[in-house]
């Protein structure tokens, strides 16, 4: 069949060429390609643009084979409407490739149509299951699946992108996050303590433990609060005592935390914790000073 439309597309050149046209359109073919090879992808969209616009004048779009090089010449200089034009024409003639599919949901990412971004990945994925660009696509539909609050199609996809997230901060934050909003709570311990062995600044990683220790204490610190107010007897002080031992090393842990948080992130909602903290530990100035910082 497609043999066949290549005879055909072959018969339609020869047509044109009766008048010129033939011969013109080939070597603009020649001129574009080389411009796209080189990377000169402004210089190899307006050559493409004439191609196109030749065959769409002799209602002959479906034999045109430049759409995709045309789509990605116009993503490749940030022109995201025409790449999606093109690109989604491209899927209309038999000479749509991987490549057509491929860029197709970049330039719909772009444009933030995530629906539709979501759709032509999948249709890769159906197309090209051993596709050059697998692992990339694969990697994409996860990022889409959290984008769009799938959190139990992420999981799933997790097992296919996993060994690209050694060293990918971003990839293992957005695993961190699936796995925060299902409440797996030892899993993002894991993934936190690999965020910060990859960057011991990590913000998300910070965040988690910061609050972690934070509310652990807090909670502790309430209960036998509650405990000693309800019956206070020499046994249940001696209890609270204990506990407050306890609840003292939690704070001081989420307290290291903060303060790194804090010199990386001087927000309000940081200050908050820290004047807490410091007021759990009896430190009265710094935590009038952080409570101040935190309006």
């Amino acid at each position: 069949m497609r043999y066949l439309f290549l005879v055909l597309t072959s018969a339609v050149l020869l047509l044109l060429s009766g008048c010129g046209a033939g011969k013109q359109l080939t070597q603009q073919n020649t001129t574009a390609d080389t411009y796209y090879m080189a990377s000169n992808y402004a210089d190899a969209l307006l050559t493409y643009k004439e191609i196109i616009n030749t065959y769409e004048s002799n209602i002959n779009s479906e034999a045109c084979t430049v759409y995709t090089k045309a789509g990605i010449s116009a993503l490749k200089t940030n022109d995201y409407k025409v790449a999606v034009d093109y690109l989604k024409k491209a899927t209309y003639t038999t000479f749509a490739d991987e490549d057509t599919y491929f860029y197709l949901a970049k330039a719909y990412q772009q444009v933030d149509n995530l629906s539709l971004e979501i759709g032509t990945l999948s249709d890769y994925l159906d197309k090209y299951p051993q596709g050059k660009k697998i692992n990339a696509v694969k990697t994409r539909m996860f990022y889409t699946a959290v984008e769009s609050d799938n959190y139990d199609k992420a999981m799933n996809l997790w097992s296919d992108v996993q060994a690209n997230s050694i060293n990918d901060n971003k990839l293992l934050e957005a695993y961190f996050q699936v796995n925060n909003k299902l409440g797996n709570t030892d899993t993002c311990d894991a993934v936190a303590d690999q965020l910060l062995s990859l960057d011991d600044n990590n913000i998300v990683a910070l965040t988690w433990f910061g609050k972690k220790y934070y509310r652990k204490a807090e909670d502790k610190y309430r209960k036998e609060m509650k405990a000693y107010d309800d019956h206070k007897t020499n046994k249940q002080y001696r209890i609270l005592l204990k506990a407050l031992d306890a609840v003292t090393i939690d704070f001081k842990k989420s307290l290291t935390y903060y303060k790194k948080l804090y010199t990386l992130e001087p927000t309000a909602e940081n200050a908050n914790y820290l004047s807490h903290i410091y007021g759990r530990l009896s430190d009265k100035k710094k935590e009038a000073y952080y409570k101040k910082l935190a309006g």
